[in-house]
């Protein structure tokens, strides 16, 4: 029997994604103030009407509002903010891997940090102010993001406890701290996550970080993560106060005790690695 030539095309090989472990979702319920009901009517009463959707490229799609904000006005203008950042968490976010954010406000680098982890990977991102907690979920709906587990807690140390926040700053929505006045929230530190295979620690906390720090020890000794921590937000060490200046290094110190070494990457961002790595000399 002749053997012919099929002009059938060959069948089309499709690349399907590696599998990979699905990490789970840690227990995240609250300790001290459970809100859950009032929290999820609150989501549920979103008023899309006071939005508009605005796309930041390689970031993804934002719900914003009319409120003078300074992260905001860089989203509407299209521009991933601090890009700087991301392009740094890009090169140490692990894919499949865990990434906590502390102070995640409307999710600005929660959406790339969730595309870095990859579809096995987790997020946890806190946002403890309710509004801002709000447009972060609906930032991640809007977008499909699934790996993100959105939290509204406060993140210090010490015991759980419900503190207050201080009313949110004119022109500065994230630039709101722990203090009086504002919204009620749940304080925990992170070490009562007990969280696994974190890959990066991201902290931008408004002064706070030390706080943060201290409960996350274990954490951070247990997951040897790259931190990348905003100090003293707003002040540059070279032109600080000698009592802000103080503080960047108490806050440097207390990662160097860890066993870390600290670098800048910014006006004051700073970036902690492992002493397995070498980050660069510290401040004076």
């Amino acid at each position: 029997m002749a053997v012919g030539c099929s002009s059938e095309a060959p069948p089309t090989t499709v690349d399907l994604p590696p599998p990979c472990e699905l990490l789970p979702i840690i227990s995240t319920s609250p300790l001290v103030l459970n809100d859950s009901h009032e929290t999820r009517d609150y989501l549920n009463a979103f008023p899309v009407s006071a939005y508009r959707k605005y796309g930041v490229p390689d970031a993804g799609h934002f719900f914003i509002d009319d409120v003078e904000d300074d992260i905001k006005r860089v989203i509407v203008a299209g521009i991933q903010w601090e890009a700087g950042n991301v392009e740094m968490l890009e090169k140490h976010v692990e894919p499949g891997s865990v990434v906590v954010e502390v102070g995640a406000h409307v999710g600005s680098h929660t959406l790339p940090i969730a595309r870095m982890v990859g579809r096995c990977g987790r997020v946890y991102a806190f946002e403890p102010q309710r509004k801002l907690y709000r447009e972060l979920h609906r930032n991640l709906a809007l977008n499909g993001i699934t790996n993100v587990v959105p939290l509204r807690y406060a993140i210090g140390a010490g015991e759980a406890r419900i503190i207050e926040m201080d009313l949110p700053t004119p022109g500065n929505e994230g630039g709101t701290g722990i203090g009086t006045g504002g919204d009620e929230a749940e304080l925990r530190n992170l070490d009562s996550f007990r969280f696994e295979r974190v890959s990066v620690l991201k902290i931008d906390v408004e002064g706070y970080e030390d706080e943060v720090l201290d409960g996350a020890v274990d954490t951070i000794r247990r997951n040897r993560p790259v931190v990348l921590i905003e100090i003293m937000g707003g002040n540059i060490y070279e032109t600080a106060s000698p009592e802000v200046r103080e503080r960047i290094r108490g806050t440097w110190k207390r990662l160097e005790a860890l066993g870390y070494t600290v670098a800048p990457v910014g006006a004051h961002d700073y970036i902690a690695l492992s002493n397995d790595f070498d980050a660069g000399s510290p401040a004076n």
